[in-house]
């Protein structure tokens, strides 16, 4: 990050910022605060979000620490779309809540277990931001949370419970319900989003990361499979195929003619009866995923 204050105070003048960021050189992430704008245009939304964080937060010597769905992308955390259009933490200090242009300002207390540092950011814990999400958004949000906090190990189900149990009352049942949903067999992102959306619209939930063997051995595991319907189910995001692509060395053409052939082996069991493919754009828009997943064989409950 480039700071305003920081040639101001070093006797250079500050208006090659300003000239930089309309030639579309620099990004201005908060006031008197720039970013290169190559590394924002590669970084992810939510790596974006906590950018802006470390950035506001910078401009204000209160004693806040940073909360919510702001925590978890300093965390690493994927977080559901649209990315938060504030900057949230916890102030202490205050008796309400106080929302800026910038920044919401919770009043909640903290108790010194959760609060850490990362990289001379104060943060809530984990565990502490996935509860507060889980109480306060929506369930998208909070199974995305959830389920990568699980898989990661950063909380288990226990702790997390606790740490609702302890909250506020608001939102509690909410959030009970997001951890009863959660499960850290989920992969990816884009598996908890299909996974709420499965709950909205009514159909069967599956079971998760399912393994397929043919006689010549292991052919891999399926995102969902429905083993009453005969059904297999996959989430596929372009970052599935990069991943898949930068793991094993291959390239992602070929990794997509490996995906093909797997795709065929698995049709070819007897058990199998359909087989739905689907994207972002699905998972995102219930009445479209409900099609893809009917045309494969997976209808809502009463129909």
């Amino acid at each position: 990050m480039i700071h305003r204050s920081s040639l101001v105070r070093s006797g250079r003048d500050d208006r090659a910022l300003r000239r930089a960021a309309g030639r579309g050189e620099l990004v201005r992430v908060a006031p008197g605060t720039y970013v290169s704008a190559p590394a924002w245009v590669a970084a992810s939304p939510e790596e974006r979000h906590a950018v802006v964080v470390r950035a506001t937060v910078a401009r204000t010597t209160s004693d806040i620490v940073v909360s919510h769905r702001s925590a978890l992308a300093v965390h690493g955390f994927p977080l559901a779309s649209p990315m938060p259009s504030r900057v949230h933490v916890v102030d202490r200090a205050r008796s309400a809540t106080k929302t800026t242009g910038l920044m919401v300002r919770h009043s909640a207390a903290l108790a010194g277990h959760e609060i850490t540092e990362l990289g001379g950011l104060r943060v809530v814990s984990p565990v502490r931001a996935a509860s507060d999400v889980s109480r306060l958004e929506s369930l998208r949000s909070s199974v995305m949370a959830l389920d990568h906090g699980l898989r990661l190990g950063a909380f288990d189900r226990g702790a997390l419970r606790a740490a609702v149990e302890r909250a506020p009352r608001v939102g509690r049942r909410r959030a009970l319900i997001a951890l009863d949903l959660a499960d850290a067999l989920a992969e990816s992102p884009g598996e908890s989003l299909s996974r709420v959306v499965m709950v909205e619209i009514g159909v069967p939930l599956p079971e998760l990361q399912r393994e397929f063997w043919d006689r010549w051995g292991l052919i891999g595991r399926v995102d969902f499979w429905w083993p009453e319907l005969g059904v297999v189910g996959e989430f596929d995001g372009l970052t599935k195929y990069l991943e898949l692509a930068r793991r094993s060395g291959r390239s992602l053409d070929q990794v997509k003619i490996d995906e093909k052939k797997r795709e065929d082996r698995i049709r070819a069991l007897s058990e199998v009866r359909g087989f739905a493919r689907w994207d972002w754009a699905a998972a995102n828009d219930p009445s479209r995923l409900a099609a893809v997943l009917a045309d494969a064989g997976v209808a809502r409950r009463g129909r």
